[in-house]
């Protein structure tokens, strides 16, 4: 009985398929004063009936964002960006982030442990400056000494990152110059407009990935916003790689 009577109520709840005949007024008002019987009588039926309708809206929620991910797989992990660890990877990630993002800074440092604990594992960087124009110069100038070997980028990268305080102009060039590079040099490259798109690009990925804010990590299969510790994305990983073997 309770099993027919939960059913009556998900009908009122849930859309009526296409193909089921429409209940008339009077139908409508029988299965009402059923429904609410049974719930004065049976309480726990509504949250069978709320608990359906969770696991609806949480498939739906993931069918939508493998339907994202799929459509936007070559340019997440097929593209000419700047990446850490394995150039034949089984599982690679996408890492959004800006280097004035205070948990950004908090997941580097992860990352880099990520990469050396999996041989299989690559990291895509794909620069998203969100916060402030200090982040847009930065990253650009990291794109730009992309161009000077994808080394370059990541020690540029990792000092970046590792400076706590948020970054201005003269953070920036200092940690540049420490580096070895030639700030001029940088500089004049990022003229080339062809650096500012890219950004934009990944900007605009993100935003149809649903992703709003950094540290964002991409998987084949999910979205990960926001920080996470180490632990919790070694479980990640060890998943993943299970299932290629």
């Amino acid at each position: 009985m309770k099993k027919l009577l939960a059913i009556a109520a998900t009908a009122l709840i849930l859309p009526i398929s296409s193909q089921a005949a429409p209940l008339d007024r009077e139908q409508q008002q029988q299965v009402k004063e059923l429904v609410r019987e049974a719930l004065m009588e049976n309480p726990e039926i509504f949250i069978d009936v709320v608990n359906e309708l969770k696991k609806r809206e949480e498939l739906a929620k993931s069918q939508a964002q493998n339907s994202v991910l799929t459509s936007n797989m070559a340019e997440l992990f097929h593209g000419d960006d700047p990446f850490a660890g394995s150039s034949t990877p089984k599982l690679t990630i996408a890492y959004f982030g800006d280097v004035n993002c205070g948990f950004c800074k908090r997941q580097d440092p992860i990352l880099e442990v990520l990469v050396n604990s999996y041989p299989d594992l690559k990291i895509i960087y794909k620069d998203m400056p969100i916060l402030g124009p200090s982040s847009r110069e930065a990253a650009a100038l990291l794109l730009a000494a992309r161009a000077e070997g994808n080394d370059a980028y990541l020690a540029l990268h990792k000092e970046l990152m590792s400076h706590r305080a948020r970054h201005d102009s003269d953070s920036i060039a200092s940690i540049v110059r420490k580096q070895g590079l030639d700030l001029e040099a940088l500089k004049n490259a990022v003229v080339d407009d062809e650096i500012y798109k890219q950004l934009d690009r990944n900007i605009m990925l993100a935003q149809r990935l649903g992703i709003t804010g950094t540290p964002a990590l991409v998987f084949p299969d999910e979205v990960v916003r926001g920080f996470n510790q180490e632990n919790v994305l070694k479980e990640m990983i060890d998943k993943r790689l299970r299932q290629t073997r």
